[in-house]
């Protein structure tokens, strides 16, 4: 999913104000997470990002963002709940957030089980 698609996805299905900039920095959040919780601390794939530069107003539409399908549901997950917290509705809140909790996990899970964790530098030395 590019950056474009999940805006796109969350202004066609949940209709809003929030301006495209502050979209684009919660991606951003939702991406440094991704990428320092769960790529970081395990073996990348080939091609993988070794750093994470944050989006700005200046990333091009057509970046492709960290979570790949079927998991990339949770941009739109994310940015619903963005959108329902800004607006103080409390109740589409936690509807929205119960939803993204749910994609994050099984994002993590997936991600988990596919790549290895990296050792620690002097992992297997006995003294």
């Amino acid at each position: 999913m590019t950056l474009e698609q999940a805006i796109h996805t969350v202004d066609e299905l949940k209709p809003n104000q929030i301006e495209r900039a502050r979209k684009i920095a919660w991606l951003s959040q939702l991406d440094h997470r991704i990428f320092h919780v769960l790529m970081l601390p395990r073996a990348l794939d080939a091609g993988a990002p070794d750093t994470f530069s944050p989006y700005g107003q200046d990333t091009h539409p057509d970046t492709v963002l960290l979570a790949k399908a079927p998991y990339d549901e949770i941009y739109r997950f994310y940015l619903e709940m963005q959108i329902d917290l800004a607006n103080l509705e409390y109740d589409k809140y936690n509807n929205s957030a119960a939803l993204y909790a749910n994609a994050w996990g099984q994002l993590a899970r997936a991600y988990h089980r596919t790549h290895a964790p990296k050792e620690p530098a002097g992992a297997y030395l006995k003294f």
